[in-house]
Formats: structure tokens, sequence, C-alpha cells
């Protein structure tokens, strides 16, 4: 399954569901300036400064979002797709007993293709063990022994 149209595929939908995150939080965010607007004109005393207060939590959640989401298509977008590789690194597809993993941001489980497909960071537990791995090389993970099958 050495293809590089398949990873392609993969780089480009991590792509897409970050896109449509940033998309969805820009749209809550937007929301909630409106909200914050019309509880100005419509509110007095507690009930205006409790309203408030949910909608600044609301809005705090919304900013953590925001940076984490950037934080991810930032690391995504650092990764040359078309270059194959010969060790685990960012870009990297590697073939495990598991399953195919890509390597480039904790985005969990995606379907690409109707292949499964673990999108990970090097800073997963994961990661950590296959870091800098080659094809073959034997690795210890939560008290198991496997071998990294492929990778390109």
């Amino acid at each position: 399954m050495k293809s590089t149209a398949f990873k392609k595929q993969v780089y480009n939908h991590c792509l897409q569901i970050i896109e449509d995150r940033l998309s969805t939080i820009h749209k809550n965010l937007d929301r909630l300036m409106d909200s914050k607007q019309n509880e100005t004109k419509s509110s007095a005393g507690d009930k205006y400064e409790t309203g408030m207060a949910m909608i600044q939590n609301e809005e705090d959640l919304f900013k953590r979002q925001l940076a984490d989401t950037s934080k991810i298509l930032e690391q995504i977008n650092k990764i040359e797709v078309t270059k194959v590789r010969t060790q685990v690194e960012p870009g990297a597809m590697v073939q495990l007993p598991a399953g195919w993993f890509y390597i480039s941001a904790g985005m969990g489980k995606i379907m690409v293709d109707g292949k499964s497909v673990f999108c990970i960071s090097l800073q997963s537990p994961i990661g950590v063990a296959i870091k800098h791995k080659s094809i073959s090389d034997i690795v210890n993970f939560n008290d198991q022994k496997f071998t990294i099958q492929d990778i390109y």
C-alpha cells in the first residue's frame, strides 16, 4: 500500500478537519459576540452579571480551542507531504500491527478511502515509542513488543 497519493489524501483530510473546526469555532465566537451585545441591551442587575459571566466563560473556552486548533494547523502546515520517509518523523505514514499511523498532530482516528488511520504527534505515548525508528525495528510499548512494518 505504499502510496504517496494515499498519504496526500490523509494530509488533505486532516487539513479539512482542522479548517472545519476553525470555522465552527469562529462561528461560535461570532454568535457569542452577538449574545454579549444583546445581553447588555436587555438585562439588568444580577441577571446581567450572571449572563455576562457565562458568556465570558464560553468565550474563554472558544479562544482556548482556537489557540489549540491553530497550533495543530501550524504542525500540519510544516509537513512536506510528498517527501518519502525512511524513519518515523513528522509526515511519515507508518504501518504497525495495530494499523496505519500518520505522524502529524494528535487528531485521533480518521477514515480515508475506507481505511482507518490514526493521526498522532510525536509527543503522544506511541509517538515517543516509535520516534526515529525505521522499518523492521522492534518497539517496546505498554509492555508489548511489535515491529514497524512499513514507513513512507
